[in-house]
């Protein structure tokens, strides 16, 4: 990560940590082959005994590398443990089992596909697949939608709990059940070069949902149905500090999905978001932030730089009104501030390029809390239909082009605005 120098928002933007102050993984050089403890990777032989002592000699050994050659390895849920390097060859697959019976469900719920709680030094590396074969999780809770007996809440197909030192390189995850990568609570989290995938149409399957404290997300490419990133700011680990702070992301490709976000919810608070030099195409959203008034916190000094856009449907939401926004929100009177208020405040979103776009933007606060102190420079959309402000003060635009194909480049209720798109 670089150091950013900006005559806007300097004084937040030089809090950022750079990747060299991400401490890595400390892992021995010591070898552990799952073959080796009889997996057989055919596709078809159930290997997760044989991951799991594979995974304990290694940390009976004090840590190290375990292996997955090439190879289709079929296994049920499994637990990592500390100073681990999980490490995926080139042409090998963790085939993730879809068969209920071979995961354990507590109070409704399905054990994750892969899980570590307060690990350290903590790896997943190499050029392989981790396939969750999301189909029939995704099948049964659709058939279920509408029904009052609700399937157990599906797992996700990767878990870091409250760890330290993580780092994820170059894997693919696929397919998953619902969210594909939580590194929750987690810090000093390194995820570099990985590539997430599952069908637009495939329901909550994010990609990565960070939450925690020192992260840096660079050159992954995430097409997925739901977030591409998003930021969980949902409880805190320390009462003095919020649950997210210091995020840089950069270099991503965003292609199908919901886009950047941050929430819902927003309790636990996020300080100090750096995403810059990224592209995002067919997303529903680019650059979303949304929360509640029933699940609000303070969401503060976040930064969006050399953005590129493309046939994506909202260039820029931000909204108080999540997961509905109301007809009638110029109308929506203020009610108490209380600790679940939300707050956004101190916003940058900088040189963005933007076409085929349907709505250029909806920034939506709430009356007794307005999004504050929000910078568009150098912004340039086209779109279908332009910008709409409610609740917004104030909100400073430099050297704008909005051009939407009908109506006005922006509107605006009880907002102040200084200066204006062309």
């Amino acid at each position: 990560m670089k150091r950013f120098a900006g005559l806007i928002l300097a004084v937040f933007l030089c809090a950022h940590a750079s990747a060299a102050e991400i401490p890595q993984p400390a892992i021995p050089d010591v070898n552990f082959n799952i073959t080796d403890f009889g997996a057989v990777g055919d596709g078809k032989t159930m290997n997760t005994d044989s991951i799991a002592k594979a995974i304990a000699a290694c940390a009976a050994a004090g840590g190290g590398k375990v292996i997955v050659p090439v190879g289709s390895f079929l296994t049920g849920p499994f637990t990592l443990t500390s100073n681990l390097d999980f490490h995926l060859d080139k042409g090998a697959t963790i085939l993730i089992s879809d068969n209920l019976a071979d995961f354990k469900v507590v109070n409704h719920r399905v054990e994750n596909c892969i899980q570590a709680d307060n690990c350290h030094d903590i790896r997943i590396s190499g050029d392989g697949v981790i396939d969750g074969q999301g189909a029939n999780w995704w099948k049964t809770f659709l058939a279920a939608k509408n029904s009052p007996i609700q399937p157990d809440h599906r797992p996700f197909l990767v878990v870091m709990n409250n760890c330290q030192r993580v780092d994820v390189e170059g894997i693919t995850l696929t397919n998953s059940p619902m969210f594909h990568l939580v590194p929750q609570g987690c810090r000093d989290v390194m995820i570099d070069g990985i590539t997430i995938r599952a069908p637009a149409d495939a329901p909550n399957t994010d990609g990565i949902d960070p939450s925690g404290y020192n992260f840096h997300i660079t050159r992954c490419t995430i097409d997925v149905g739901d977030d591409n990133i998003a930021l969980k700011p949902s409880r805190r680990i320390d009462p003095d500090q919020p649950s997210c702070q210091h995020f840089q992301i950069d270099h991503c490709a965003f292609l199908h999905g919901h886009g950047m976000s941050i929430g819902n919810p927003t309790p636990g608070g996020l300080r100090d978001l750096m995403c810059e030099d990224c592209s995002f195409e067919n997303t529903d959203t680019a650059i979303r932030m949304k929360t509640s008034r029933a699940a609000g916190g303070i969401v503060e000094d976040c930064t969006y730089q050399n953005i590129t856009m493309h046939d994506v449907k909202t260039a820029i939401l931000i909204t108080d009104y999540y997961p509905r926004i109301p007809a009638n929100v110029e109308d929506d009177p203020a009610q108490p501030v209380g600790p679940a208020t939300p707050i956004f405040r101190n916003i940058l979103i900088r040189n963005v390029t933007a076409d085929g776009v349907g709505v250029a933007g909806q920034i939506l606060g709430v009356a007794e809390m307005p999004v504050s102190d929000v910078t568009l420079e150098n912004v340039k959309i086209q779109s279908n239909t332009g910008l709409r402000l409610v609740h917004v003060k104030p909100i400073k635009f430099l050297n704008c082009q909005i051009t939407p194909t009908t109506g006005p480049a922006e509107t605006f209720s009880d907002s102040q605005v200084v200066g204006t798109p062309l």
